[in-house]
């Protein structure tokens, strides 16, 4: 097949397994609505769940988490990106047949400690994949497909949830791994793992598929930078040797070290910049602005928005460039969250609001248009691309094992602030926590638009100075 947008076929296929992670994420919220009505027929427990399950559900999932980063790289360690990516299907489809049959707490917990796990295994494999198949030009749009994976997945559940059964939503969601493996079985291995095999020929058919070459000519120079990443992986033999090597590598080298602080930092502040918070009190929201939409429908439409916006960054990310749109992303996101708090703030002290009632819900769009349109998928394709190939692996675990915990503790530390200060006082210190984002941004993230990952790792070791 010689088409030049094979690599973002490669990459769109290698995503369905995202919007699993996507259904995952916004699986609650239908679904304990349904679980906590004592009216409501539809609730295979037969009986009301607490507030107690819900959180011992969601602290299952951060276990979950937890766990499937690091099973994740040792199976793309032995068996290649594509069969882990296959794999996860493994671990998701009979997490969902476990929900269509649940009838206890304890089964429940189970299974979404199985999702959590699925989810940040999917999460590693995913950005290690993409991360070995994108050319230098499709780099940046194919870094922001793992977005627009997750929040397909959150406009799945949130469409379907409110209106189809309990039984038919877990159908559903079980669907998506299987329509995924059915579809990336076609989906060629990463030319790395195939160099790193031996199997120099296969890695030849995989690269002129991923960039559209009619003669093997054409991809052999990029062949040989990648024998040549290879031969630096693979110079310190035994595993647990290179492990530890590569770990300590990513730490005394000041090069490694600034590119782990600059994706440690964007995870960070990507999880600390409110969306789950946001989303979380939306029907606040809603009631404050009027909006006639209920509940059901007002999430839903936050999805739409959520999945339309993270749409956009992919044409505009290797225009524009990744700080620009991470520091406007920060601006806009700090200017909301400020706007929203000093609505709550006035709504405190018994200022009248009715002149600005729909102020809450224009903020509540504009700050989830700009996280899905910047700091949500920039994040994620600088982490894809900042680390050297050797310590890829070992630098996103550490990544993606930070994203999880950032999202739990934050999201525990924010409801807690709520409930004891207010949601005004969240908003404020959510707006402070984007202007550091953006001050980070400005200070310390790189500018990778138009370079080489050899000149970005020249930019990081300071050999090389580009003027942007």
């Amino acid at each position: 097949m010689h088409w030049r947008y094979c690599e973002l076929l490669a990459g769109a296929a290698a995503n369905l397994a995202i919007v699993s992670l996507g259904c995952g994420i916004a699986w609650p919220s239908p679904v304990f609505q349904k679980l906590t009505e004592p009216t409501l027929r539809d609730n295979p427990f037969g009986a009301v769940l607490t507030e107690y399950d819900r959180t011992l559900s969601e602290a299952a999932l951060t276990i979950g988490g937890l766990a499937g980063p690091l099973l994740a790289c040792w199976i793309t360690k032995h068996k290649g990106p594509r069969i882990a990516l296959l794999l996860s299907s493994v671990l998701y489809i009979p997490a969902w047949l476990m929900l269509m049959i649940v009838g206890s707490v304890s089964l429940l917990i189970v299974a979404r400690t199985i999702i959590g796990m699925a989810n940040g295994y999917v999460l590693l494999t995913v950005t290690l994949y993409i991360g070995e198949i994108a050319s230098d030009r499709y780099r940046g749009a194919l870094g922001c497909f793992i977005q627009i994976g997750t929040t397909l997945g959150v406009l799945i559940v949130y469409c379907a949830g409110p209106f189809v059964s309990y039984l038919a939503l877990q159908a559903i969601c079980c669907a998506v791994p299987i329509l995924f493996g059915t579809l990336f079985l076609y989906m060629p291995e990463t030319p790395h793992y195939l160099v790193q095999c031996g199997h120099g020929q296969r890695a030849v058919e995989a690269l002129m598929f991923l960039r559209g070459a009619r003669h093997a000519d054409e991809v052999q120079s990029e062949l040989d930078e990648i024998r040549e990443y290879v031969r630096r992986r693979d110079a310190d033999d035994g595993t647990p040797a290179r492990t530890v090597h590569h770990l300590k590598h990513l730490f005394v080298h000041a090069g490694n070290r600034k590119a782990l602080l600059i994706s440690f930092g964007l995870v960070l502040f990507q999880q600390c910049s409110g969306i789950d918070v946001i989303l979380a009190n939306s029907e606040v929201l809603f009631v404050e602005s009027n909006a006639s939409l209920g509940p059901i429908y007002g999430t839903a439409v936050l999805g739409v928005l959520q999945f339309l916006s993270s749409c956009i960054t992919p044409f505009f990310i290797d225009r524009t460039g990744r700080r620009p749109m991470l520091l406007a992303s920060s601006i806009g996101l700090a200017i909301a969250l400020a706007t929203l708090g000093a609505y709550f703030t006035l709504n405190r002290y018994a200022v009248p609001v009715g002149p600005i009632r729909w102020l809450p819900l224009t903020s509540l769009v504009g700050f989830v248009a700009i996280y899905n349109a910047g700091f949500g998928p920039v994040a994620w394709a600088i982490v894809m691309e900042i680390f050297a190939h050797e310590l890829k692996p070992i630098g996103v675990t550490l990544c993606v094992l930070g994203s999880v915990l950032f999202d739990y503790a934050i999201l525990q530390l924010i409801t807690a602030l709520i409930q004891a200060a207010g949601l005004d006082w969240a908003l404020w210190m959510l707006a402070g926590i984007c202007v550091a984002a953006g001050t980070f941004c400005w200070r310390i993230v790189l500018e990778t638009r138009g370079l080489k990952l050899v000149e970005i790792q020249q930019q990081l070791s300071g050999t090389k100075v580009m003027r942007l």
